[in-house]
């Protein structure tokens, strides 16, 4: 192998591999300074004697998001038109999303029972 191939395919695994890595490694240090300062303003509210809010022990709540169930149905319907197109077997497709499908459907019972719990009937 020359030195440009051998280059070349050491770049390519580097950034295969390596990439990922690196924006796992930024995703969990951002989220490691963000708690961090939200301790210190915990720490920094008892040290001068003041209450600390009870919004700020509790865990954030996270909504849910129909995101991944559209992502998963869009690449459903990609893949089985792409598999159709070649003449191969399209069902393939149905895979990813009935998977979205159903992501969808679990957000929409989660959404509406959560507005129930918010705004009880009188």
């Amino acid at each position: 192998m020359e030195t440009s191939e051998v280059l070349v395919a050491m770049t390519g695994m580097l950034a295969s591999f390596g990439l990922p890595l690196l924006v796992i490694a930024i995703v969990l240090a951002y989220k490691h300074q963000r708690n961090r300062l939200h301790q210190e303003t915990i720490l920094k509210l008892a040290e001068k004697g003041l209450p600390v809010p009870p919004e700020l022990l509790q865990p954030p709540e996270r909504s849910p998001s129909p995101k991944g169930g559209l992502v998963l149905l869009a690449l459903g319907i990609a893949l089985s038109v792409f598999f159709w197109e070649r003449g191969q077997p399209w069902s393939i497709g149905l895979i990813p999303g009935l998977m979205g499908v159903a992501l969808l459907v679990a957000w929409r019972i989660d959404s509406r029972s959560s507005a129930a719990r918010r705004d009880p009937p009188r």
